[in-house]
C-alpha cells in the first residue's frame, strides 16, 4: 500500500517514513499536482492516502481532493492536509479533506491521524500483566480479524496507546506501575486518546469495582472468566460505536474536565467533530471563530457563565442561530423558562446518561436541519405551495393522491423583460443567469412586501398571486402598488447598460381556480383560469417601463390613483376589445397600513 506526499519538501517524507514504513506502507514523494494525478491513476486502490500542503500554486486544493476521491483510488483514499495551523483546520470540511496534521509532528501524531485511516485491520491494545491472558485472548482477537499490540502493565499500555492510537484498549484492572482505573483515566483525559473506547476485563466483579471502572471512564466492563464469544461481541459492539469524525462540529463548553470528556467522548463515538472550551469566555471566542452546528454549555462557569454566553451569542448576527443545549443542575420550571427565553433549545439536567445526551443532541440537530430545509423550501417554492404542504403535513399527510381545487378571487401579476431574447443571445450562459438573478433579487422582495406569492418564474418572467386576506388592502391595490415599486426599482437597475433594461408589468383581478396541479409525484399549488391568462395578455400589451391593469383591477384602486386609459386593446384569445389602464401613481399608504 502507498501513501503519496505532495509538495512538502524533503524532510517531511523522511519523517513520515519512520512511523509508517514499519507498518508496511511505501511513501512516495511528489513535486506537483500533475505528478500526483498521474500516480493516482497508475496506483489505483493501492494508494490509500495522500498528504497535501495547505496551498497549491498551480491547482485548487479542494478541486484536487475531489478529483482524487472520484478517481481510481475511490472514496477509500484518505486525504490529509499537513500544516497551515488553525486557519487550515477550520477549512478541512470546506476543502473536503479527511483530516489535518499540524506541524511540527511526532511519530505519535502521524499514527494518531493516519493510523486508523490506512490500517487494513482494526488495531487493539491488550494491557494485562498475565501471560496466560495474552496467550488466551490474542489468538481470539486475531482470528476475529483484528491486529493486536500487547502491554504487560498500565504504564506500558499508556505509552503504546499514545504512540500507535489503537481503535480499542482492553485492560485488566490489577496491574503494576499503573492499574486499569488509572490507565483508563489517563486515556480519557488525553486529547489524543480520549476517543479510544476502553474495555475493562477483571476478576474484580463487585458492584463497587464496576462503579469505579465506569467512574474512570470505561465504556464496558467484563468480569473474568470470559468466553471468546463475550470478548468478540463486546469488542464488535464498542468498535461499531466508534465512528470516523465526519458529522457536524459540536462545541462543548464546561469548566469541568470530566464533563467535557464525558460529553465529547459519547458524541465523538457518533461521528461528530468535537471542539472544547474550559469556560464561557473561551467558548464564546471559539463559537465566533468556528461557527459550530451546536453548542453544549454548562450553566455555572467562571469568567462568563452559560446564560451570559448564550445572550452574547444571540446578539451576534453570525452566531444567533447556533442552537445551544444547556447543562445544569437546576431543574425548576423557572430555570427552564429562563433558559428557553434566552434561546436555549434544550436543557440536560445533571447528572445525565450518555444516551440521554446523544438523544437530545440528535433531536436538536434534527430540528435545525428541518428549519434549514424549510428555509430552503421557501426559497424554491412559492409561499402558497409551501403553506399548502405544511397544512397537509399538519393534517397527518392524508391521501397524497387527493387533490384540492376551489374558486377564489385573486389578482395575478406578470412581469417580463422587454427585448430580453436578443440581449441574452449576446451574453454567455453564466452572464444570463447572473443578470436574471440580480433582476429577481431586486423585484421579488417588492412583491413579498405587498403580501404577494411568487408563484413561478418562466425564463425572465415572474408570475405572482395576490389573494384577498382579512385585514389587508384589496388584492388589486396591493398588486398595483407592487408593480409601481418594481418599475421604480428598475430605474436604478444596471444604469451603465445602454439601452437600459426595461420591464413590462400586467395585472388582472378575477376568479381563478386555486389548487394542486401536476402529476402524483410532482405538483404545484397554483392558480389557473381566464383571470391568469388575461393578466399575461395585459403584460404583453403594456408599454415597456409601465404597469397596465385591467378594468377589474382599476376598480379596486382609490379615486386618487392616476392612470391613463388605453381603449380598444385586443387580447389574444379574447373576442371583444378591452380597456387597459396604465397606472402612473397611487396615493401613499396610510400610516397604520404602512406599519
Amino acid at each position: 500500500m502507498e501513501i503519496a506526499v505532495l509538495g512538502l519538501g524533503k524532510v517531511a517524507p523522511e519523517l513520515l517514513r519512520r512511523p509508517l514504513e514499519p507498518l508496511g506502507y511505501h511513501i512516495v514523494a511528489l513535486a506537483s499536482a500533475a505528478e500526483l494525478r498521474a500516480h493516482a491513476r497508475a496506483a489505483g486502490p493501492e494508494l490509500c492516502a495522500a498528504l497535501l500542503p495547505p496551498r497549491l500554486a498551480d491547482t485548487d486544493l479542494a478541486g484536487l481532493i475531489a478529483e482524487l476521491k472520484a478517481g481510481p483510488a475511490g472514496r477509500g483514499l484518505s486525504t490529509v492536509v499537513v500544516g497551515g495551523g488553525e486557519r487550515t483546520l477550520r477549512r478541512i470540511g470546506e476543502l473536503g479533506a479527511d483530516a489535518h496534521l499540524d506541524v511540527p509532528f511526532s511519530d505519535a501524531d502521524v499514527l494518531r491521524v493516519l493510523g486508523p485511516r490506512v490500517r487494513k485491520k482494526k488495531l487493539i491494545l491488550l494491557a494485562d500483566d498475565s501471560l496466560l491472558i495474552h496467550k488466551h485472548t490474542v489468538p481470539i482477537l486475531k482470528q476475529a480479524g483484528y491486529d493486536v499490540i500487547q502491554a504487560y502493565d498500565g504504564e506500558e499500555g499508556l505509552e503504546l496507546a499514545r504512540a500507535q492510537s489503537p481503535e480499542l484498549v482492553i485492560t485488566d484492572v490489577e496491574m503494576p506501575r499503573r492499574d486499569g482505573y488509572e490507565l483508563c483515566r489517563a486515556l480519557k483525559s488525553g486529547s489524543a486518546t480520549a476517543h479510544i473506547p476502553v474495555l475493562m476485563c477483571s476478576s474484580l466483579g463487585q458492584a463497587a469495582d464496576l462503579q469505579r471502572g465506569f467512574d474512570a471512564g470505561t465504556d464496558d466492563y467484563l468480569v473474568k472468566p470470559v468466553s471468546a464469544t463475550e470478548v468478540t461481541n463486546a469488542v464488535a459492539e464498542l468498535l461499531a460505536g466508534s465512528m470516523p469524525a465526519s458529522r457536524e462540529l459540536i462545541l462543548v463548553v464546561d469548566d469541568s474536565a470530566m464533563t467535557r470528556l464525558l460529553v465529547s467522548d459519547c458524541l465523538a463515538r457518533q461521528g461528530f467533530r468535537i471542539e472544547a472550551a474550559e469556560n464561557g469566555a473561551r467558548g464564546l471566542e471559539k463559537a465566533r471563530l468556528l461557527k459550530p452546528a451546536l453548542i453544549i454549555s454548562d450553566y455555572e462557569m467562571p469568567e462568563l457563565n452559560g446564560f451570559e454566553m448564550l445572550l452574547e451569542l444571540r446578539r451576534g448576527s453570525d452566531t444567533r442561530d447556533i442552537p445551544v443545549i444547556m447543562l445544569s443542575a437546576r431543574d425548576s420550571t423557572r430555570d427552564h423558562k429562563q433558559l428557553s427565553a434566552a434561546g436555549a433549545r434544550a436543557c440536560l439536567v445533571k447528572p445525565f446518561t450518555k444516551d440521554k445526551c446523544v438523544v437530545t443532541v440528535e433531536r436538536v440537530l434534527a430540528e435545525r436541519r428541518l428549519q434549514a430545509f424549510k428555509r430552503g423550501a421557501e426559497t424554491y417554492f412559492g409561499r402558497g405551495t409551501f403553506e399548502a404542504v405544511e397544512r397537509r403535513a399538519q393534517d397527518g399527510g392524508g391521501d397524497m393522491s387527493m387533490t384540492r381545487a376551489e374558486s377564489r378571487q385573486v389578482t395575478v401579476l406578470f412581469s417580463d423583460l422587454a427585448g430580453f431574447m436578443p440581449l441574452a443571445a449576446s451574453m454567455t450562459p453564466a452572464e444570463v443567469i447572473d443578470l436574471l438573478n440580480q433582476y429577481f433579487d431586486i423585484l421579488c422582495p417588492l412583491i413579498r412586501a405587498e403580501e404577494g406569492d411568487i408563484d413561478k418564474f418562466v425564463g425572465d418572467a415572474i408570475m405572482a398571486v395576490f389573494e384577498e386576506r382579512e385585514g389587508l388592502e384589496p388584492s388589486g391595490l396591493r398588486a398595483t402598488r407592487a408593480g409601481l415599486a418594481m418599475q421604480a426599482a428598475m430605474l436604478d437597475f444596471q444604469p451603465w447598460r445602454s439601452p437600459r433594461i426595461r420591464t413590462r408589468i400586467g395585472v388582472n383581478t378575477g376568479m381563478a381556480v386555486r389548487g394542486d396541479l401536476g402529476s402524483r409525484d410532482r405538483r404545484e399549488f397554483t392558480v389557473i383560469g381566464d383571470a391568469v391568462n388575461r393578466a399575461n395578455r395585459y403584460e404583453s400589451a403594456c408599454p415597456a417601463g409601465h404597469v397596465m391593469v385591467s378594468q377589474s383591477t382599476y376598480d379596486t384602486l382609490p379615486p386618487e390613483a392616476v392612470a391613463e386609459p388605453r381603449h380598444g386593446i385586443q387580447l389574444k384569445g379574447v373576442k371583444d376589445p378591452v380597456t387597459g389602464w396604465v397606472v402612473l401613481s397611487l396615493p401613499p399608504k396610510a400610516a397604520e397600513d404602512a406599519a
